[in-house]
């Protein structure tokens, strides 16, 4: 196969660039053709898969963190060189690899034992547009706490690793003030003073926490979990739950 690898050298904490000389090898070793692209900046993962030629590649593969598979997705749906979107793929090397973990690759070998054995599935595509702005996700799309909490642990994982959401999740839940929220569901419309409001297409989120149990990545169904303000003990207590996927049956 033609594979265009597209590499995040800072995916955790560094890793991404350690890897990427393991990881180029062993798919050449494949007797693939493989063209490297080292992102450099914020988003530059979407310019590279915007302008890849996909009439010439047979595989997009990202390598890196859930940001970097975002990132990538992006440009993958924005690129016109072609009617059909090119194959794409995911090589874990980040710290939490929540997306990785769904579809039970949990180390960059896995990634590449699944391009060896050629492994593929179709995932569900949310749309979603923000200050006039269209943007994709393949995981999960969220606002309130669940966003205080992946910004708050993005800045923390590189000291403290994978349990940089959790720590993150108790610090946030402490100072949190619940928002005014509407949302409109197949013509119906909620208010209510939120707390978080998360939209997922996969179970896992933060690495390990399972905030959506019942998600199937391919069900065409994108389903939606509104926490309603509560007490903050109430919610502390809560938030263990979440690992097991045990909180929705907290009313």
């Amino acid at each position: 196969m033609n594979i265009q690898l597209i590499y995040n050298p800072n995916s955790g904490g560094g890793r991404g660039d350690k890897l990427y000389p393991h990881i180029l090898k062993a798919l050449r070793d494949l007797g693939h053709t493989v063209t490297p692209y080292r992102t450099l900046y914020r988003f530059h993962a979407t310019e590279i898969a915007k302008h890849i030629d996909a009439n010439a590649c047979d595989l997009v593969l990202a390598a890196g963190v859930d940001r970097t598979l975002y990132e990538v997705l992006n440009g993958i749906m924005q690129n016109t060189s072609s009617k059909e979107h090119p194959l794409y793929g995911l090589i874990p090397v980040g710290t939490g690899n929540s997306f990785s973990v769904d579809l039970n690759m949990k180390t960059w070998t896995d990634g590449v034992k699944a391009v060896a054995g050629g492994k593929s599935r179709a995932i569900d595509v949310m749309e979603f547009i923000t200050e006039g702005d269209k943007y994709y996700s393949i995981n999960a799309i969220g606002f309130g706490l669940v966003a205080d909490v992946s910004y708050l642990g993005n800045k923390m994982k590189k000291f403290i690793g994978k349990t940089a959401y959790t720590v993150g999740a108790v610090a946030e839940i402490l100072k949190f003030k619940p928002q005014k929220t509407k949302l409109e569901v197949d013509g119906t419309v909620y208010e209510y003073d939120s707390v978080l409001t998360n939209f997922s297409n996969t179970v896992i989120l933060g690495g390990n926490m399972k905030i959506s149990p019942n998600s199937i990545m391919d069900d065409g169904i994108i389903e939606c979990l509104v926490l309603e303000d509560m007490p903050k003990k109430d919610l502390l207590k809560v938030f263990p739950m979440i690992f097991e996927g045990k909180h929705l049956s907290v009313p």
